[in-house]
C-alpha cells in the first residue's frame, strides 16, 4: 500500500471529514478524496461511508484502521528503544490529561523529570475525561490522567489512587463552619459551582443527586476547573473536587477542604492509563512511574 494513500487514510479517520484535512493539508478536497478512492480501489473494498456530515470508516477502514495504528505504534516504540539505548538524549512522550492534573503535574514531575531527561519533549492535550480516553484509544496520546473513569477493555490502568471528592470553600465563608462531615441534605442547600457533564466528576455529581433524590444548588456550571477555583476563592459558593486539584489554594490559605457524609464521593478514583496492547516508549514508561511517585494525586 501507498504510504500517501494510508497516511491519507489514517488523517481523514482521526478528522472524520474530507474538507477537515484537505484544509489542514492546504489542498483541495478533491485530491483526498481521489487518494481515498485509489486506496479503495487498490484494495477492492469500500474503506470509508460518505455521509452528509463527514465520513466513518466500514467495517473493512476498521480493520486497515487498526492495522495502520498498530504499524505505526511498533515503529514508534523501536524508534524508541534506539533512543533509549542512545541514553535517551532525545523523544517525545505525548499526554492527554484532565484538567485537575495539569498544575499537579507540571509543579510535582515535570521538572524533576526534566532535569534527568532534559532533552525529551512533550505534547500535552487538556480535555474531559471521555476526551483523554479518546485520545488513548486513538493513539493521540501515550499515557491519560482521568478521574473515576469507566472500564474500558481498550485502555489499560498503570495506577490509581482513591481520591474522594470533598467540600472545597473559602475558609472565611459561613459554608466553611458548616458542620462535618457535611451531609447531601446540608450540600443541597448551598450555593454552588459544578462542573458540567463528560467529565468524570461531573458523572459522579449527577450519579449522587439521582441515588438520593436531591438537586444541587447550582449557582454556576462550568467546563473549567480554573472558573470553578476562582468562584470559590471569591467566595460565591462552595464545590465539590478532589483535594489535590486545590492543592495549592489550601497550602496559601484561600480554599479549605471539609470531608463530605455521602459515601458514593468517598468512591472517586484517579488513574494514569493507556492503551491496551501498545508498547509504549521508554521515555513514556520512565515519565508513568516518575509521576506515579510525585504527583500529589497519586499519593493517598
Amino acid at each position: 500500500m501507498d504510504d500517501k494513500l494510508t497516511s491519507t487514510f489514517l488523517r481523514v479517520c482521526q478528522d472524520g471529514s474530507i474538507r477537515a484535512v484537505a484544509v489542514s493539508l492546504q489542498q483541495e478536497p478533491s485530491t483526498i478524496s481521489r487518494r481515498l478512492t485509489a486506496l479503495e480501489t487498490e484494495l477492492g473494498i469500500q474503506l470509508l461511508e460518505r455521509r452528509k456530515k463527514g465520513v466513518k470508516p466500514t467495517e473493512a477502514g476498521e480493520l486497515l484502521l487498526h492495522h495502520l495504528r498498530g504499524q505505526a505504534a511498533e515503529l514508534e516504540a523501536l524508534t524508541a528503544e534506539f533512543d533509549a539505548l542512545r541514553g535517551m538524549r532525545r523523544g517525545s512522550v505525548s499526554l492527554a490529561v484532565g484538567e485537575g492534573f495539569i498544575s499537579d503535574l507540571i509543579k510535582n514531575a515535570l521538572p524533576s523529570f526534566k532535569k534527568a531527561y532534559p532533552e525529551i519533549t512533550f505534547t500535552m492535550r487538556s480535555g474531559s475525561t471521555e476526551a483523554v480516553m479518546q485520545d488513548i484509544q486513538n493513539d493521540v496520546a501515550h499515557l491519560g490522567f482521568v478521574f473515576n473513569a469507566t472500564p474500558d477493555r481498550h485502555c489499560k490502568v498503570l495506577a490509581h489512587t482513591a481520591q474522594p471528592l470533598q467540600l472545597l470553600a473559602k475558609p472565611a465563608s459561613d459554608w466553611a463552619k458548616t458542620t462535618s462531615p457535611v451531609s447531601i441534605s446540608s450540600l443541597a442547600l448551598m450555593p454552588s459551582a459544578l462542573l458540567l457533564p463528560g467529565s468524570g466528576i461531573g458523572a459522579m455529581v449527577s450519579e449522587v443527586e439521582t441515588i438520593y433524590g436531591v438537586r444541587l444548588r447550582r449557582a454556576v456550571e462550568a467546563n473549567s476547573l480554573a472558573a470553578i477555583r476562582n468562584f470559590v476563592r471569591e467566595g460565591l459558593g462552595v464545590t465539590v473536587l478532589p483535594a489535590f486539584v486545590v492543592a495549592q489554594e489550601i497550602a496559601d490559605g484561600t480554599i479549605m477542604a471539609l470531608p463530605l457524609d455521602v459515601p458514593e464521593f468517598a468512591r472517586g478514583e484517579v488513574s494514569l492509563i493507556a492503551r491496551s496492547g501498545r508498547r509504549l516508549p521508554e521515555a513514556a514508561m520512565k515519565l508513568a512511574n516518575h509521576a506515579m511517585r510525585s504527583m500529589q494525586a497519586f499519593q493517598a
